[in-house]
């Protein structure tokens, strides 16, 4: 199936969730992602900003900060075509609207974060497999992303709707290391780090 075919059928699959649903299946996937070691062991973290179909990450972040990680979000560069990583003071974060009707912070309440600071990216995105493929909005701003990380661990966060038994990738999509959604952990890879190999 081609990417443009299955981004606009798993978008129809995630959209016809009702917000109790999402709410719901955000819980458990939190639940799941915070008793995951490599989220244990990450000090600190890159969430992404959820939109109001995704998996919902705003209580993850706040309950990250409340035990102790040091959290991040990404602001994007329109211009540069990247993800510029802004590092939150603390958890009464104020968020405007950024690219793409995507929230993002205000720049009085967190400040600019290198790159190699971070141990761990938690990942969106509309569809996903096992082996860690994965397919966005085709922007390419996580895969360019990713692909300058050395040694941070990547998990994405889906429906269990998102999860298929193939998704198409080219080669310069960048694979996830797990895949958390309400109903399982999959393990796409043995060893954190590996970005494209099964």
């Amino acid at each position: 199936m081609q990417k443009k075919i299955l981004r606009r059928h798993a978008l129809s699959i995630r959209r016809s969730l009702s917000k109790e649903q999402i709410k719901s299946k955000s819980e458990k996937i939190r639940r799941k992602l915070f008793n995951l070691s490599i989220f244990k062991e990450a000090e600190v973290i890159l969430f992404y900003l959820s939109l109001p179909d995704e998996v919902q990450t705003y209580e993850m972040v706040k309950d990250s900060l409340r035990i102790g990680k040091r959290v991040a979000v990404p602001v994007v560069n329109l211009e540069e075509k990247e993800i510029i990583p802004f590092e939150l003071k603390n958890s009464k974060f104020k968020l405007i609207p950024g690219p793409f009707g995507i929230l993002q912070p205000d720049k009085d309440d967190c400040y600019p974060l290198l790159k190699e600071d971070i141990d761990l990216v938690i990942v969106p995105g509309i569809a996903f497999d096992s082996r860690g493929g994965r397919i966005g909005f085709g922007k390419g701003f996580y895969d360019r992303f990713l692909s300058t990380l050395s040694d941070a661990g990547s998990v994405a966060l889906a429906f269990e709707c998102q999860v298929f038994d193939k998704v198409p990738c080219d080669r310069h999509d960048v694979k996830v290391n797990f895949i958390i959604t309400e109903k399982r952990v999959i393990r796409c890879y043995n060893i954190v780090g590996e970005k494209n190999v099964p």
